[in-house]
């Protein structure tokens, strides 16, 4: 997929990986459709870096509201006619142990349902030729890379990363499903926390420090513009998976 002229949808895209991955398609002269909960002010920045090399806009929404959803792409429709690229990027981590309902029913609706609710949207649009999601999940959702301290974040990345696989089944060749699944990767979601843990979860790298979003946006990237890619869980986390330590 030649990305010049495309519009994609990036979710979460007001810091972080989000805004990693929405500056890089800009940077290949895609239309950026700008997409934020709460954080107006970071996405704000993110439009303003995209602005530069190409076009966009805001556009918010809470995620685990369906009618928000539904809402968000009313919205996009008056002024786009379709969205060639969909990243679901947003969504938070929060530690919790199986008794713990309140987590099971967040993270549920924070991390699976809501990309599932954004996914059939973006399906339902009209279409004249190959489209794509782009699934954020993590180390933490593949196979024996679960972390129990967040038992609920990584049960839902993990059903994240069977739906970008098993959706294929039916939507290819109209709409092909990939995704990334980041490490340690550094972002504001770790300012604050103490030195010990980041210098810890470094070592447990192959490369001895956290992935950058930068290199987890060229892999969206990559994922976006190669059209025989299809149903993969592409890991990025250097290689903390190797060590065996996620």
């Amino acid at each position: 997929m030649d990305l010049t002229g495309k519009t994609v949808l990036v979710t979460g895209a007001s810091s972080g990986i989000g805004k990693a991955i929405a500056i890089a398609l800009a940077q290949k002269r895609a239309q950026v459709l700008v997409h934020y909960g709460k954080n107006k002010a970071g996405a704000e920045e993110t439009l303003a870096v995209v602005a530069k090399v190409s076009g966009g806009s805001l556009h918010q929404a809470d995620l685990m509201d369906p009618e928000q959803i539904a809402a968000l792409f009313a919205g996009i429709k008056k002024t786009t006619r379709t969205i060639d690229v969909l990243v679901n990027n947003a969504g938070d981590s929060r530690a919790g142990e199986i008794g713990d309902d309140d987590v099971w029913d967040y993270q549920y609706r924070n991390i699976f349902l809501s990309a599932v609710q954004v996914s059939r949207e973006f399906i339902a649009l009209p279409a004249a030729g190959l489209r794509k999601i782009i699934n954020i999940t993590s180390i933490y959702g593949n196979l024996f890379g679960g972390e129990p301290d967040y038992l609920q974040y990584s049960a839902f990345k993990a059903a994240l990363a069977s739906l970008s696989t098993t959706l294929n089944k039916s939507s290819a060749p109209d709409v092909i499903v990939n995704a990334i699944a980041p490490g340690y990767t550094q972002t504001p979601a770790w300012a604050g926390a103490p030195k010990d843990v980041i210098e810890a979860c470094a070592r447990a790298t192959a490369i001895g420090r956290f992935v950058r979003a930068d290199e987890v946006a060229h892999a969206a990237v990559f994922i976006a513009e190669n059209d025989a890619l299809v149903g993969q869980v592409i890991t990025l986390d250097g290689g903390t998976s190797l060590v065996g330590t996620a």
